[in-house]
């Protein structure tokens, strides 16, 4: 059983996590028409939905999820890979319909955003192997576990870019409670 306060770090997690994206996806998609993105509820398998028209006027969707992964300056240098739970990675395909594109967003260090096009991948330069976690990684009290888990090196990253600006952004000017008007 997940406690209150756990509960509360997550969710104050996944609003900063939406938040981030969403501007990330607003300076990438500049040149498309009628952006539009919306944040799912928390327990969704995606933590974004969102359509634009492109140069050729034809409507692209994408399911988005976004993680946060901090790491150090060395574990970026000898590891420099995206990880992805596999139980995780089965549910968000699941979740996105044929003809929807599916975008695996990781924000570095709050830094940097990497973007994965899922059906870009060369899966061959994919690892799985086992990742030992903490189940559920805001929950102090969680119990560590050995976790199938994809990894995705970063050069495979379709988009990066920064992403500091909107983390400073954020925290001084946006509060949980504004955070669903700030389209």
């Amino acid at each position: 059983m997940i406690s209150q306060k756990t509960k509360a770090r997550i969710e104050a997690q996944e609003l900063q996590d939406r938040y981030v994206a969403t501007k990330c996806l607003k300076k990438i998609l500049t040149k498309g028409r009628n952006l539009k993105i919306k944040a799912t509820p928390t327990p969704c398998s995606v933590d974004l939905k969102c359509s634009v028209v492109n140069e050729k006027d034809r409507t692209v969707k994408f399911n988005v999820e976004v993680k946060e992964r901090n790491k150090s300056e060395w574990q970026i240098k000898n590891y420099p890979e995206a990880e992805l739970k596999v139980e995780k990675y089965e549910r968000m395909r699941e979740a996105t319909p044929e003809g929807t594109k599916l975008l695996y967003m990781v924000l570095l260090n709050n830094q940097k955003c990497l973007i994965f096009d899922m059906d870009k991948l060369d899966w061959s330069k994919v690892e799985q192997k086992d990742w030992v976690i903490k189940k559920t990684q805001m929950d102090d009290d969680s119990p560590v576990v050995s976790t199938p888990t994809y990894f995705i090196p970063y050069n495979q990253a379709v988009v990066t870019t920064d992403c500091t600006e909107y983390i400073t952004e954020y925290y001084t000017t946006i509060t949980n409670k504004s955070y669903n008007n700030y389209e």
